[in-house]
This record gives C-alpha cells, structure tokens and sequence, in this order.
C-alpha cells in the first residue's frame, strides 16, 4: 500500500535518495557479500574483466579459502567434541565460558549455512564468468536511472523505505559485531589464562588464536550478508513492486475513468496505446526476468537457512538455558532474522502476480466492451455498405475493417499471454511466489515448529 504520510510529507529535496546512487551502493555491496569479486560494471559490459589479476580475485581467495578451513572444523568438531581442532577444548568449555547449553545445535545450523552460501558463491561465479549474469544488467541499466520518471510521492516512500530498512539493519549489524567482538576478547583471555596455567602449550595457543580470528572474520561476514546485502535486495524488489504498481495506476485510469473521455474504438488510438503500453509491459517483465534469472538461486538458498533456523531455533530456545544473557540472546536474533526475512521478501514479492492479474482483468473487461461495441458498428457500417453505390467509399471502409482486425488479434494475443504470465519471482525450482505461497509457507513454518516442539521438547 502506498500513501503519503505526515513524515513523508517532512521530506525536503536534499533527503530524497537518487535511485541511481542506490544502485551502484548495492552493487557494490552485493559484488563483495555475494561475488567476492573486485570489478566494475563497465568491465563486465565490455567483457574484459582481469580474471588473472590478484585484485579481482583477492576477496574470493581470502573468504573462500576461510570458509572451507572453517567448513573442515566443524565437521570434525561435530564428530570429536571433545578436542575441537586437536586443541584440548570441548563445547562444554565454550558452553561454559558464555554460558550457553547446546552450543552443538548452533554449529551444525551454521554448517549448514556456510555449505549453502559456498555453493550459491560458486554458481554466481560461474555466470559472471560466463558474462552471462542478467543482475548486471539491470545494474548497467538502472545506475544512471532518471528519477523525475517517478512520481514525487512514489520517490518520498522509497526514500521512506530505504531509511527505515537501512536503520533497522545497521542497528542490528552493528549489535551483532560489537557483541561478537566482546565474546572474541573474553574468550582470548580465557584461553591465555590456560596458557599461562600450562594447559596450553605456544603452537597451540598461536594455533588457536588464529582459528579464533577467521572464526570471528567469517561470522562478521555472514552477519553482512544477513542485513547488509539483504538490505539492498528488499529495495530492489520494492522498487520493482513501485514500477509495476504504477503501471497499474495507469491502467487503471486509462480504462476505468477517462475510458469515456479517449475513443478507444478508433484504431489510431488503440494503436498508439498498445504501442506505449506494450513497451512499458515488456520492460518491466523483462527486467523482473532478468533479476528472478538471479535472485532464484538466493532466495532458494535463504528458503534453506530459514528452514534449518526454524528447526535449530525450536531446539536451542527449549534447550534447558540456565539464563537468557546477551549471548545466547544474539544466538536467537540471527535464527529469528534468518527466519523472518525470506518472509518479509516474500511479502513483498508475492503482489506483483496480484498486479498482474488486476492489470490483465482491467483489459479483458475492456477488450470485451470494444467487442461489444465493434460489432454494432459493423452492422450499422454493413447496411451502409450494402446502400452505398461509390466504390471508393466501400475500399475505404475495408481497409479500416483490416486494420481493426489486425488490431483486434494482436490484443487478443497480447492479453492471452498476458494472463499466462507468471509475472514475479521464483524461489529456485522450488515454488512460484504468489500471495496463496506465501500464507501457505507461514503455516507450514508454525506447523514445523509445532512438530519440532512437541517431538523433541516434550518428549
């Protein structure tokens, strides 16, 4: 729903957001939290990016090779909980410096997160490296987007938006890495003070401070790409969701209050209409199929961690903790925000097939009235004819019957592959996302919970 409130009405021309600034802002965020490449859009779109350079591939090398180290640890951390890295540290020595029970059940989700995001990096990757990467595209496109093409009340809610979305995530970013920060020095103390006691000897101490440091380099990393880089994909979508309800809006006053006011039974009219409305359509429908070609394999990928974060959530939450402290506190706000952002994604996504169907309702109901009408005129054009004797007068009108027929079918066409659209995005290969997904997936969600919950915490 988009109004005009009292605070977006507080908006001066200095606070309003330029859409192109915005754009080469998530482009920038998105090529480090999702690529992990170092390029620009212009080596991209004339394909000579410096794959052998040391500085394109810096952050893939560097967080990647993190990554699997980080990966192969917690493997046999899961397996050998009682020497976690050859180190003579167990769960229950971490568990009882943060004071945290069932810290096993946050690894393993956290395994599983990290598997999911290195295969998501990989695939992105390879499109990029195939130019074959429909993102950046849109990207090229929509950097030096005119803003005056907006209306200025569409323009002061995004700006709205990205404020609100924007505070909202930093605040949380930055608890997250303060908190991290303070829970990595308490934990280098703990471990010098073993140290000191000869329980550790130096190569394992050195050993561990760096495992202790990528640990904590990684978790900073993914908390980025939780509400940083999510950040700017909410946007996107919301302003594809913008575009396209304007496009609506304009529809709707084309065909429902002046439709009186512009004959649409002339042919030039209808022409011209059609020729703007198509090339509006089809825009737009191919920009949103060119973003859907990429944020698919995301959106699938954070389905996943969302599921693996309910499952987890139940369990840690009804795990016996001895006290809610900030630790385990911070534990439950990355498990809820991993499960409530597909859903705030999907919220927003899910209208864009409602705006398609209105929009296609909208021009059939049209379309049927022209029929309508088209076919009384034709009778009375017909008896015309058959009174007529001047030849030139009949070609004339034949002509134009042509002309309408042609018209006619290219409507017809147009509105039948209209309706068959599925105008919107896709979670992966997994589900189309519409309004009915979307409610469907909130009880499937309330209904593991439930299952988890009376399975494992009952029982």
């Amino acid at each position: 729903m988009i109004g005009i409130s009292g605070s977006m009405k507080t908006f001066s021309a200095k606070n309003i957001i330029i859409i192109g600034d915005v754009i080469n802002e998530c482009f920038k965020c998105i090529k480090y939290y999702l690529f992990r490449l170092e390029y620009s859009l212009l080596d991209y779109q004339q394909r000579r990016i410096r794959w052998t350079c040391y500085r394109t591939i810096e952050p893939s090398i560097w967080i990647t090779t993190n990554s699997m180290i980080l990966i192969a640890i917690m493997f046999t951390a899961i397996r050998r909980p009682k020497s976690i890295a050859g180190l003579p540290l167990s769960f229950e020595d971490f568990e009882e410096m943060f004071d945290i029970q069932r810290l096993d059940i946050a690894i393993v989700h956290l395994l599983v997160v990290f598997l999911t995001l290195e295969y998501l990096w990989f695939e992105l990757v390879k499109k990029i490296f195939r130019y074959n990467f429909p993102l950046n595209d849109l990207f090229i496109k929509y950097r030096n987007y005119d803003d005056n093409l907006l209306e200025p009340r569409l323009r002061r809610y995004l700006t709205l938006f990205y404020r609100i979305i924007d505070s909202i995530s930093t605040l949380f970013y930055r608890l997250t890495v303060l908190t991290m920060l303070s829970g990595y020095a308490l934990f280098i103390i703990h471990v010098g003070y073993l140290y000191l006691d000869g329980k550790l000897n130096t190569f394992q101490w050195l050993l561990f401070l760096q495992l202790w440091t990528m640990y904590l380099f990684r978790l900073v990393y993914l908390m980025g790409q939780l509400f940083l880089a999510m950040k700017f994909l909410l946007f996107i979508v919301e302003f594809g969701r913008i575009q396209f309800m304007k496009m609506l809006q304009t529809t709707k006053i084309v065909f429902c209050c002046n439709r009186n006011k512009m004959n649409f039974n002339n042919s030039i009219n209808r022409r011209l209409f059609w020729q703007s409305f198509h090339r509006q359509y089809l825009t737009l429908y191919l920009d949103i199929w060119k973003f859907d070609d990429t944020i698919k394999m995301v959106l699938a990928a954070v389905e996943m961690i969302a599921k693996s974060a309910i499952i987890v959530g139940t369990l840690f939450v009804n795990s016996n903790q001895l006290s809610i402290n900030l630790n385990n506190t911070l534990i439950i706000l990355y498990l809820g925000s991993a499960f409530l952002y597909p859903k705030i994604i999907y919220s927003h996504v899910s209208s864009l097939p409602s705006y398609n169907r209105t929009c296609s309702r909208l021009i059939m109901n049209w379309n049927a009235r022209t029929h309508w009408q088209r076919f009384c005129t034709q009778q009375q054009q017909q008896r015309l004819l058959q009174e007529s004797s001047s030849s030139s007068w009949k070609k004339l009108k034949r002509f134009n019957a042509w002309i309408t027929l042609r018209d006619v079918i290219k409507s017809n066409l147009f509105i039948q592959t209209m309706t068959n659209n599925l105008f919107g995005l896709n979670c992966g290969q997994l589900f189309f996302i519409t309004r009915y997904k979307y409610l469907e997936l909130l009880l499937m969600d309330v209904m593991l919970i439930l299952l988890f919950y009376k399975k494992i915490c009952l029982t």
